[in-house]
């Protein structure tokens, strides 16, 4: 029974990190700014009212895939709350991209990057004041 659940867990986490592997995910960095397709500093903290921006590089992806940035609030014990999914393609050799999102609630917050078959690819939290 030991090996059956050890076999288990190994092949999740194959999955896992085949996924992530498999978008050749280079930077994902929460930000206050894109200029010229380059992210200003990362940071985790945000002023109420003010724009997040999620941002993602990828290299050698291929042919056009789609991913998402979803972004949630968290509520009380973390409940997720999806608050925007924007959708995004990526292709070619480098590929720059990022979202946006007008943060209007303080508290914690979190933006996951998943592909169209829901596999998360990337995720980060951060907080709102």
């Amino acid at each position: 029974m030991k090996k059956l659940i050890l076999i288990i867990m190994m092949v999740v986490a194959g999955f896992t990190a085949y996924s992530q592997q498999d978008y050749n995910l280079e930077r994902a960095l929460l930000t206050d700014n894109v200029v010229n397709r380059e992210p200003g500093l990362s940071t985790s903290k945000f002023n109420l009212y003010s724009k997040g921006y999620f941002y993602t590089e990828f290299k050698n992806i291929g042919e056009e895939r789609t991913i998402y940035h979803n972004w949630y609030y968290l509520g009380e014990e973390d409940e997720k709350t999806l608050t925007a999914s924007v959708e995004l393609k990526i292709a070619g050799f480098r590929w720059r991209t990022w979202s946006t999102k007008h943060l209007y609630l303080p508290g914690k917050w979190k933006v996951e990057v998943v592909d169209d078959e829901d596999n998360l690819i990337t995720e980060t939290t951060f907080t709102v004041e």
